[in-house]
């Protein structure tokens, strides 16, 4: 319970900012651009974090949104899995590319995680879209989804809401969407570890 409380206390909030003028990363398609590093802020704590890789996020023929992964900088991984297990200081961003409904994009990522895992993660899973559903996405919206060590995730979507879900299993859950044996493609899996080395 204690680490449980100073967990907590770590997590009063998540922030994430560019750490200087520097090499960022482009996604096919689409004008977004991913810094190369960042500085990602979780309480009073600050971490380096450095990106894996980008993609296109596609329905059909429809791009809804590019995706940048990043993981802090001592990270030494250099495939999917070891990326999507890792305990450690992570994030994905994703930037909308179009207008989806919060209805959507919850039951997107619901579908998503039941493909790996049909039998898990209720709970956890009745939290996520909980967050998602009211709130629709609108072109240019950002979404961050931060994976805590020892904790969980943190789901952020700026300027709408943002909520903690506990669970490291379920934060590789969340990971696996992209990066799992059933992801959402192997063009997104291949583009989030363009850059492990």
């Amino acid at each position: 319970m204690r680490h449980l409380l100073a967990s907590m206390a770590l997590l009063a909030g998540v922030a994430v900012s560019a750490a200087h003028a520097q090499d960022t990363v482009g996604v096919s398609g689409s004008s977004v651009e991913y810094p190369v590093s960042r500085e990602a802020k979780i309480g009073d704590k600050k971490y380096q974090v450095k990106l894996t890789g980008t993609a296109m996020r596609k329905r059909a023929i429809f791009n809804v949104y590019t995706i940048g992964s990043y993981v802090g900088k001592d990270f030494a991984g250099r495939s999917a899995e070891e990326l999507a297990k890792a305990d450690t200081i992570k994030q994905l961003h994703l930037v909308m590319e179009r207008n989806v409904s919060g209805k959507d994009m919850a039951k997107a990522f619901h579908e998503a995680i039941r493909n790996n895992y049909p039998n898990e993660f209720a709970e956890e899973l009745k939290k996520l879209t909980s967050i998602m559903d009211p709130q629709d996405a609108d072109k240019g919206d950002v979404v961050w989804i931060t994976h805590v060590p020892g904790y969980g995730i943190h789901v952020n979507l700026v300027g709408k809401t943002s909520e903690f879900i506990a669970g490291v299993k379920f934060a590789k859950a969340v990971w696996d969407i992209y990066l799992g044996p059933k992801n959402v493609g192997e063009s997104v899996k291949k583009g989030l570890t363009s850059r492990l080395n």
